[in-house]
């Protein structure tokens, strides 16, 4: 059985800085900014290639919603739901 030692309990918690700051050490702001700029680039490359896809994949859907089913279309999808 684990049992608390009781010692550790009663010792207050310091918390210390991992590393001091020291004067002149700025936020590190250039791999922010070169990741930024790899993302950008890599974003708008992937899209440009994906646009022609997902455009014709978006032409698609509209016009499956947007059609009308036919009479031989709507009868299979009521014995298919019936089966259910």
């Amino acid at each position: 059985m684990f049992r608390p030692n009781p010692q550790s309990e009663s010792a207050p918690i310091q918390l210390v800085p991992s590393r001091p700051a020291t004067p002149g050490q700025g936020l590190p702001i250039a791999p922010f900014l070169i990741g930024t700029a790899v993302g950008g680039i890599v974003g708008a490359v992937a899209g440009t290639l994906l646009s022609n896809a997902t455009r014709r994949f978006l032409i698609w859907l509209i016009h499956l919603a947007g059609r009308n089913l036919s009479d031989e279309e709507r009868d299979r999808l009521r014995f298919d739901l019936l089966l259910q």
